[in-house]
């Protein structure tokens, strides 16, 4: 099987309670199963397995209580990871080591990265880590961050908490959209477009009512002058006004003026700091276009920086695929001088130097490598949009600065570029007409913002409308194209589903005589033949059925995105009657063996197989009363 197809397995659970081990057990490939006596502690390991695996769980039993961290080695389709995670709250990160946990044990706090449970504007989540890890693919957009490993792990997981009739995990803040987002995710549809597109128009409507309503509003508040509303009769009379003004200046620059001593002494001081005004004016202006040119230049390093690093992903993945074909080469004879090679005698040696090798650990290396490159590509995309928002800003107070350096020039120029006298009426009357020239256009222009503001909501409002229409259009076609998908994977989960719902003993007549079983993502919800909610045991068989034909379809069509893991606590719950559990188990045994790559099913129970009760399935001893899951 190649590397890239989804993969998470446990290889190694570790509990502790302070510096003390209350349990440790070693996990394999395949069937794995915990057995022992009810209240023997099972589920309680169940839990912790949820819970390192990233699942937002706090419900700690008494005995769990007293535990302070869970561990798990994990192996995945990138290699293999430790998780560490201190027993404390639902959001309590997770922190993770790229090797196996007898390497992690020796570094102490060194190479141990912390990941917070969801995603946070400056660092990347656990649940972004370890989809690029299993082989899934990760969300991009921060709505569909909701689609986590807590989600992903929810149908993965059948607890014995969780109302029986019910697909997923239960938990009491659950969305339709998050569960349909996820049972498309593991059915192979590929991406999360179509739930960032209904996020997106749920995001669009609001906008498109409340620029409705501030429209409604600014119409209202409106004067009854209807010129007013509109922009363009506002701006004609704006230029009419200028051009008067314009004249009116020509005008007075004509007049000849006589002045005393005195007056001239004031003329000339306040025409200098009139002068020192435009001057502080254009160096605020020169200023701004410097600060502009600066940021352009700043923006197309980042450019360059943020194409460096794409390029080296793309490298890093080449030298990785490389690496996996040259490692698998048998040499014979030296590659540098031709020589004939001593045969290597042991598995995991280098065919040339003889050394030993770890393909594990070079996976793990990869991996942290391309965490670290992700990491810094995210970070530059966000100081690119940060320059961005600054550059845009400086636009904006350019206009301003521009504004306020025509307004001073024009004062200077009105009243010392002309002549020094005292004001004649002539130049008195002009002077005046010049004042109530800007009071009428600052009116106007107050206007016009009002009238610009209709004119923004108005376009906001057939925006917004073209841009639901065109998501809407997306919508169906993307509907269309990914129904064609799910339907082929729940065909294929159906047909699998129905073919052991026929195997069960005859307890339910319409499990004996089903011809489909119809997987709901959205409605939280398992039918057979249309139907809903049987007998409370044979709704718990038909609840493990669902999630187990999940898994099995997904290892016969490599389009799923399923992790290839499953976890099932509660085979015997609501009075499953033994020989019911040992069939299930049998049947467990039967379909999961007959697949072709890799997977891990962990189930409890406390009605063994006779016939299981192998070392090749059983996952330490059979637990008791005595000698219960936790040793304390």
């Amino acid at each position: 099987m190649s590397d890239t197809l989804p993969r998470l397995q446990i290889n190694r659970l570790r509990v502790l309670s302070g510096p003390k081990v209350v349990y440790d057990q070693l996990f394999h490939e395949g069937v794995n199963i915990i057995r022992g006596h009810n209240g023997s502690g099972k589920s309680t390991i169940s839990d912790f397995i949820f819970y390192v695996l990233g699942g937002e769980f706090d419900d700690w039993k008494e005995a769990a209580r007293k535990c302070t961290s869970v561990q798990a080695e994990i192996l995945t389709s990138k290699g293999q990871l430790t998780l560490k995670r201190a027993i404390e709250s639902k959001t309590t990160p997770i922190e993770v080591f790229f090797g196996a946990l007898k390497d992690a044990e020796t570094h102490g706090l060194d190479g141990w990265e912390s990941f917070p449970i969801r995603r946070q504007q400056k660092s990347e989540s656990f649940s972004q880590v370890m989809f690029r890890s299993i082989g899934i693919p990760e969300a991009q957009s921060e709505g569909a961050s909701n689609v986590t490993m807590h989600q992903l792990i929810r149908l993965c997981y059948s607890d014995q908490r969780s109302p029986a009739a019910r697909l997923f995990r239960f938990e009491s803040f659950d969305t339709p959209a998050i569960r349909e987002a996820v049972g498309d995710l593991v059915c192979g549809l590929g991406g999360y477009e179509i739930y960032e597109i209904g996020l997106k128009l749920r995001e669009l409507t609001k906008d498109l009512e409340d620029a409705r309503q501030r429209l409604n509003g600014l119409l209202k508040a409106m004067p009854p002058d209807a010129a007013l509303q509109n922009s363009e009769s506002i701006q004609e009379k704006l230029r009419e006004l200028d051009a008067e003004k314009k004249n009116l200046i020509r005008e007075t620059q004509k007049v000849d003026e006589y002045l005393g001593k005195g007056q001239l002494d004031e003329h000339i001081k306040n025409r200098r700091d009139a002068h020192n005004r435009v001057a502080k004016a254009q160096a605020l202006l020169f200023d701004t276009e410097r600060e502009i040119k600066d940021r352009d230049f700043e923006l197309r390093e980042i450019k360059g920086f943020q194409d460096y690093l794409l390029e080296t992903l793309s490298r890093l993945d080449f030298a990785e695929r490389s690496l996996a074909i040259f490692g698998a080469v048998a040499f014979t004879h030296c590659p540098a001088c031709g020589e004939k090679l001593a045969p290597v005698t042991e598995p995991g040696h280098c065919f040339v130097c003889h050394s030993s090798t770890d393909s594990e650990k070079e996976k793990s290396r990869y991996n942290k490598i391309r965490l670290d490159l992700d990491i810094q590509t995210r970070e530059t995309k966000q100081l690119m949009t940060t320059k961005l928002a600054e550059l845009d800003s400086l636009k904006q107070d350019l206009k301003k600065y521009q504004q306020d350096y025509s307004k001073e020039s024009t004062d200077f120029e009105i009243r010392y570029s002309g002549s020094n006298g005292p004001r004649e009426a002539y130049l008195a009357a002009r002077t005046t007409r010049i004042g109530h020239i800007d009071a009428e256009g600052a009116y106007l222009v107050r206007s016009l913002g009002i009238a610009a503001e209709l004119d923004r909501l108005n376009k906001l409002v057939d925006e917004r409308s073209a841009e639901i229409n065109k998501f809407k259009q997306r919508e169906l076609s993307l509907q269309r194209h990914a129904q064609a998908r799910r339907n082929t994977a729940l065909l294929e989960t159906s047909s699998i589903g129905v073919s052991i719902l026929n195997d069960d003993l005859q307890r339910q007549d319409e499990f004996k005589n089903a011809s489909t079983m119809k997987l709901n993502f959205r409605d939280d919800a398992i039918l057979v033949d249309e139907k809903l909610n049987f007998a409370e045991s044979s709704n718990v068989f038909l609840k493990n059925t669902a999630v187990l034909s999940l898994l099995l379809a997904a290892g016969e069509d490599q389009k799923f995105y399923h992790p290839m893991f499953l976890l099932l606590d509660n085979i015997e719950d609501k009075g499953m009657e033994t020989a019911r559990s040992h069939l299930f188990q049998e049947i467990i045994v039967k379909r999961a063996t007959e697949l072709k790559v890799p997977y891990q099913v962990i189930f409890t129970t406390s009605m063994m197989n006779p016939a299981l009760d192998l070392d090749s399935y059983t996952i330490g001893p059979s637990y008791s009363a005595e000698q219960k899951s936790l040793s304390f």
